[in-house]
This record gives structure tokens, sequence and C-alpha cells, in this order.
């Protein structure tokens, strides 16, 4: 999958499947301890990097994959900042339905 990965055990959460909604290193901060390295160059530009029916797609995929219980939460996390796509907000609300 290219959007969804997981689940992923995780000590606070338990199974989580998680969603990245930017490409690699899409990020508006620069942290010099970040697992990923330095940003460059840095993103300001909030944008619908990825069409959000094809994220929505692969999550119900994923869902349909796992019985119920396999997995405890949905995280959009990942390898940038996520609240840059710009429609955030349009995929947490269809995640929640």
């Amino acid at each position: 999958m290219k959007y969804v990965f997981g689940p992923v055990p995780t000590r606070r959460l338990g199974q989580s499947l998680g969603i990245d909604p930017v490409p690699l290193k899409t990020c508006n901060w620069n942290c010099i301890y970040c697992q990923l390295g330095r940003t460059r160059p840095v993103t300001n530009e909030r944008k619908a990097f990825f069409a959000e029916e094809d994220i929505i797609e692969e999550v119900e995929k994923a869902l349909q994959a796992h019985k119920p219980g396999e997995i405890d939460w949905i995280t959009f996390v990942g390898s940038g900042e996520t609240t840059l796509h710009s429609g955030i907000g349009s995929l947490i609300n269809k995640v929640k339905k």
C-alpha cells in the first residue's frame, strides 16, 4: 500500500493503523533529531499531495483485511507533517465514518 501501513504495535495505543497523507520529508520543520533526517527544502504550502479518494480506498481495504480487534487505533502519521495535506480535516471525517 502507498498511503496506509501497519497495524504496528505501540506502547500507548496498542495496534495502530497508520495513514501517511504526504510525500517523504514534506515538512515545515527542520528538527535535528528527526528520524528521517534534515528537511530540505522546508515546505510551508498546504495542498492535496495525494487524492483523498485514493487514501480512503486504501484505509477501507486495510480495515477489511483485518479482523475486529486487530486494529485499536487509526493514526495520521508518517514521513512528514501530516497537517500540510490541505484535506486533512475531510480525511479525518471520512476515516471516522
